[in-house]
């Protein structure tokens, strides 16, 4: 079944802050909680990135990186942590009286209908939680 998670975050940080923070790829470690590692193979699309948990890695391929239009797209291709698979996630900074507001989208194949709140609440809350060390992160970087 096809899962349709879509998530909307008011970031109190400059949007072109919070762009450069996701579209470098790396780093995710110091904003998304979940992440305990990460590191980066290659550069731009195409790249590949792990992200290593608790529960062990997160192996991604990065999709698109649109300066233009802030777009950030991944692929999770191996992930140890939901029944879901064929994950694609697109990240959207956008400006909003100075602040950043950041749509967060996941498209995936869910494994098991019967989990599919579970999965549901699990992405709304990890986002949150990525939206919120975003913030963090960008307001601690120099002018």
């Amino acid at each position: 079944m096809q899962q349709v998670i879509t998530t909307t975050h008011q970031i109190a940080a400059d949007p072109a802050r919070v762009w450069a923070i996701i579209s470098r790829a790396d780093g995710v470690d110091s904003w998304l909680p979940i992440i305990t590692t990460c590191r980066l193979e290659g550069q731009g699309e195409g790249a590949k990135r792990i992200c290593g948990t608790g529960a062990g890695d997160l192996l991604e391929t990065i999709v698109k990186i649109d300066h233009a239009t802030r777009t950030f797209q991944y692929a999770i291709d191996e992930q140890p942590l939901l029944p879901i698979t064929n994950i694609l996630a697109t990240m959207v900074v956008e400006a909003a009286d100075g602040q950043t507001v950041l749509h967060w989208t996941l498209t995936g194949t869910l494994l098991d209908e019967a989990q599919a709140a579970m999965v549901q609440e699990a992405i709304g809350g990890m986002y949150a939680a990525g939206a919120a060390g975003l913030g963090r992160v960008a307001q601690g970087l120099s002018s």
